[in-house]
C-alpha cells in the first residue's frame, strides 16, 4: 500500500488537514494578500488561523472595496481597525440610496482610531447629508493625511472643503475624483484651496475650459493632471503651458485631443514632463513630431490606438532611441466601453501603503 493510500485511509489524516502543518510565515504571506473580507473570514477557520488574522501588520492596509458597505457596516468597521492602519479603501453599495455612508460621529472615530491613516478611498457614495447639504469637511478627517479619494462620489464641493485653512486640517497632496458627476466647472475650484495639492485626478468629470483654465490659474505646483474623458479644450492646453511648470504626468487618453491641442504647447513649456497618455485620442504623426521635439524630457508617451502610421512610430523611436527614454506603445485592440485608463489606481497599485 502507497504512502497516499495509507494517508487517504488514515481517519486522523481527516482531522489534520495539510494547511494546518503550514508554517505561519507562509500563512502571513498568504494572509497579505487578502482583502478585509476574506482575511476576516480567515480568521473563523480555527484558533491559530485568528490569532495571525489579527496581526497589526496585515491591517496597515484595509482595502474592503471589494464588500460594497451600508452605513451601518462601516460603523462596525472602524471600532475594530488598529491604530496602524495607513491606508483605507471603503466602497458603498450605491449613491442612489440618498443615505449618507459617513456621518459626522463615523467620520470622528476614523480620526480618532486611525490617527496615522495617510490614504483614505471612499468608492461610490453618498457623502451628504441630503441632496443639499454635506455635514462632513475635509477637517474632520485624519490629520495625517495626504492622500483623498471620493471617486464615483456626490458630494458639495464647497461645503466639503470650507475648514482647509484651519489648523487641524489634513495637508492633502493628492485629491481623486474620478468619474465624480457632481464635479463640474464651478466646483473645481474649491480644490485650489488645498495649498499642499500636487495630484489632482479628474478623469470622466463633467469639466471644460470655463473650469479648468480657473482652477489651472489658482493653483502653482501640480505635478501630475489626470483630465481623461473629459471635455478638454485648447484653451486650458495654453493655459497649462504657460502655468503649470512643475508637472511631471500629464493624461489626456480618451479625450477629442488633437494636433491643435498639441500645438498649443509651448516650446520646453514643462521642463519635468515625464509621463504622456494619449490613449485613444486624434492626434496624428504631425502633432507627435512638435510634441517630442517641444518636450526634451518626456519618457513615456502612450499613443495606444491612435492612427499613427507605421513609419511615424518607427521615426519617434528612432529620434527618442538616441535619448533611451520613450516608451512607445504600439496600436492595440481597445474596449470600447473603457471611458479611462484610471491612473489614480494604477499609481495607488503601486505606491507604499
Amino acid at each position: 500500500m502507497t504512502s497516499l493510500t495509507k494517508e487517504k485511509n488514515d481517519p486522523h489524516s481527516l482531522k489534520n488537514p495539510s494547511y494546518e502543518n503550514l508554517p505561519e510565515v507562509i500563512l502571513f504571506k498568504i494572509f497579505s494578500y487578502l482583502y478585509v473580507g476574506d482575511l476576516c473570514r480567515a480568521g473563523r477557520v480555527c484558533l491559530r488561523w485568528y490569532n495571525l488574522t489579527r496581526c497589526p501588520i496585515l491591517w496597515k492596509s484595509v482595502d474592503a472595496h471589494d464588500m460594497q458597505l451600508t452605513s451601518y457596516q462601516v460603523q462596525k468597521l472602524i471600532p475594530i481597525l488598529p491604530a496602524c492602519v495607513k491606508y483605507l479603501r471603503i466602497c458603498s453599495l450605491s449613491t442612489q440610496q440618498r443615505i449618507p455612508f459617513l456621518s459626522p460621529t463615523t467620520t470622528i472615530n476614523i480620526r480618532e482610531r486611525c490617527p496615522h491613516l495617510r490614504t483614505l478611498v471612499i468608492e461610490s457614495a453618498f457623502i451628504a447629508k441630503h441632496i443639499n447639504f454635506t455635514d462632513i469637511t475635509v477637517e474632520d478627517l485624519p490629520q495625517d493625511l495626504s492622500i483623498l479619494s471620493l471617486r464615483k462620489s456626490f458630494f458639495h464641493t464647497d461645503q466639503f472643503f470650507c475648514s482647509v485653512s484651519h489648523p487641524t486640517v489634513p495637508k492633502v497632496k493628492v485629491l481623486d475624483c474620478t468619474s465624480c458627476w457632481c464635479v463640474s466647472d464651478n466646483d473645481i475650484l474649491f480644490f485650489s484651496r488645498l495649498s499642499d495639492l500636487q495630484e489632482v485626478y479628474l478623469a470622466g468629470c463633467p469639466v471644460t475650459d470655463v473650469g479648468l483654465v480657473s482652477f489651472l490659474n489658482a493653483v502653482t505646483n501640480i505635478k501630475v493632471l489626470d483630465l481623461e474623458g473629459t471635455s478638454i479644450g485648447i484653451q486650458t492646453m495654453r493655459v497649462m503651458s504657460r502655468e503649470c511648470k512643475s508637472l511631471e504626468k500629464l493624461y489626456l487618453g480618451h479625450t477629442k485631443v488633437t494636433d491643435d491641442h498639441l500645438m498649443a504647447i509651448e516650446i520646453a513649456a514643462w521642463p519635468q514632463l515625464q509621463i504622456m497618455c494619449l490613449k485613444k485620442t486624434y492626434v496624428s504623426c504631425v502633432g507627435l513630431r512638435y510634441l517630442v521635439s517641444a518636450l526634451r524630457t518626456l519618457q513615456s508617451l502612450n499613443v495606444t490606438t491612435c492612427s499613427i502610421s507605421s513609419e511615424c512610430v518607427l521615426e519617434l523611436s528612432v529620434t527618442m532611441s538616441m535619448r533611451k527614454k520613450l516608451i512607445f506603445d504600439k496600436d492595440e485592440e481597445d474596449d470600447d466601453d473603457i471611458e479611462y485608463c484610471d491612473h489614480f489606481l494604477l499609481r495607488n497599485n503601486y505606491i507604499e501603503r
